[in-house]
């Protein structure tokens, strides 16, 4: 099994934090969360049940960390955070998973940055 250079790998990371508080509100404690995504320098999508992050795999999964973090920073007693990783490498244009495929106004944010990386 041969090695993949990770420096080929396109790596889109999805997060979901669920954060739980004894005073307030969860969404407040949420959007503590998406500040630190925003302030990342990646491109991202909040969705409504779910982040959606392009980047290196380590500053994503640090990007996370953080995120979680700030949940507990602002009130949370516990945080349950799911995680999703999708990697695709060079050879996978042709697949059905791609974001090149069918651009819409959603996805636009990752595919417009690969379409200026290209050029």
């Amino acid at each position: 099994m041969s090695q993949i250079d990770q420096t080929e790998t396109e790596v889109f990371l999805a997060f979901q934090v669920i954060p739980r508080v004894r005073e307030g509100r969860n969404f407040e404690v949420v959007d503590r969360a998406i500040d630190v995504v925003k302030k990342a320098g990646v491109p991202f999508q909040v969705g409504a049940m779910e982040t959606t992050m392009k980047g290196e795999l380590d500053h994503l999964l640090q990007v996370v960390k953080d995120a979680q973090q700030a949940c507990l920073d602002h009130g949370a007693v516990e945080v349950i955070t799911n995680i999703k990783i999708h990697t695709t490498t060079p050879d996978a244009h042709d697949t059905f998973c791609t974001y090149h495929r069918g651009v819409t106004p959603s996805n636009s944010v990752f595919v417009e940055d690969a379409k200026r990386k290209e050029s």
